[in-house]
């Protein structure tokens, strides 16, 4: 009798599932409307490409006078190539490169020098960098999948002084509706659920605003 229910239980879940499933992917994507100006335009790490034909877009309105740059950690392996003599690209020399390609001056580029291990320490920076400076808007640039939980993690970040709007990145195709058709949106998706609930259950109760910086200057 245990297993029959057992059974049934698992083929109600699994219709739950398959039912809202497509709802999981599109719950991802947000996108704020656009602000008549803003201090900054910030690309967060990865995906260089998508992202910066995003943020050169936005630099070529005249929405915001510079475009802040992040960097990831170093991959596997990237030391002991250097070591060996050999030197690559980092992700975020790609994007200052596919910036200037795109028109955006080099004098305009700003990049954020500590590395970040995750969105909560690279927003981190961004907020001490964004708060040391007394800025009042961003205008943050990311993937489509990521853009729900980077609003999340750097409106508590940035704090209630700084004005956050998020913008996906249109060139990185996402199917949020047809996520399970795609091995790669099917692992973006199970990927950020996983981090949403990570950060609702725990990391969000440790984020400071400022990024801990504790006080907010003017130049």
């Amino acid at each position: 009798m245990r297993g029959v229910i057992a059974a049934a239980l698992a083929l109600f879940a699994l219709a739950v599932f398959l039912t809202f499933a497509p709802l999981a992917g599109g719950f991802l994507v947000v996108a704020d409307p656009l602000p008549a100006s803003a201090d900054a335009i910030v690309v967060l790490a990865g995906a260089p490409r998508a992202r910066a034909l995003e943020a050169a877009r936005l630099y070529q309105t005249g929405i915001a006078p510079r475009v802040v740059v992040t960097r990831e950690t170093l991959p596997p392996g990237a030391l002991a190539l250097r070591q060996a003599g050999v030197e690559l690209p980092e992700s975020d020399a790609l994007t200052r490169s596919a910036l200037t390609g795109l028109g955006v001056p080099p004098r305009a580029i700003v990049t954020l020098r500590r590395r970040a291990q995750s969105t909560a320490t690279e927003a981190r920076t961004i907020a001490r960098w964004a708060c040391a400076r007394g800025l009042d808007r961003l205008v943050v640039v990311t993937s489509p999948s990521h853009t729900r939980r980077a609003r999340l993690v750097l409106a508590r970040t940035l704090g209630p002084d700084v004005a956050l709007t998020i913008r996906p990145a249109p060139d990185d195709t996402f199917a949020g509706d047809r996520w399970l058709r795609v091995r790669r949106d099917a692992k973006e998706v199970l990927s950020e659920w996983q981090k949403l609930a990570h950060h609702w259950l725990r990391e969000r109760w440790s984020i400071e605003p400022c990024g801990g910086l504790g006080r907010r200057l003017r130049t």
